[in-house]
C-alpha cells in the first residue's frame, strides 16, 4: 500500500506508454504538471503532448530499440498552451521473450 501511494502521489511525474504510443497510465504529478485530468490524458497518444514531433519520434524509436534514455531534453504542451521544458528518463518493460510491454518513464 505504501509503495502504491508513493508511485501514485509522489512528487515526480511518471507514466507508462504502450508500444503504439498510447498513454496507459500516469500518476497524479504527471497530470498536475501538464494540467490534465486522467480522462483527458490516459488513452491518448503521447505525441499529442510533445511540442516537437521529431523529438518524440526519436524518443519512441530509441525506446523501441530498447535504449535507456537519461536526461533527454523535450518540450511538453500544457493544457493551457504553455510549453514545459523537461528532461526525460525512460526505459522499456518487456516480457520474458523481449516483447515491448510499456515504457517506464
Amino acid at each position: 500500500a505504501e509503495l502504491i501511494d508513493f508511485v501514485e502521489n509522489g512528487a515526480m511525474s511518471l507514466h507508462w506508454v504502450g508500444p503504439d504510443g498510447t498513454i496507459l497510465w500516469a500518476n497524479r504529478d504527471e497530470l498536475n504538471v501538464l494540467g490534465y485530468d486522467a480522462r483527458e490524458y490516459i488513452g491518448r497518444s503521447i505525441t499529442d503532448f510533445h511540442a516537437d514531433p521529431d523529438v518524440i519520434q526519436d524518443i519512441l524509436t530509441r525506446l523501441t530499440r530498447n535504449e535507456t534514455l537519461i536526461d533527454y531534453p523535450a518540450r511538453l504542451k500544457h493544457k493551457d498552451g504553455s510549453i514545459i521544458h523537461v528532461l526525460i528518463n525512460s526505459s522499456v518493460y518487456s516480457d520474458d521473450r523481449g516483447k515491448f510491454i510499456h515504457t517506464r518513464c
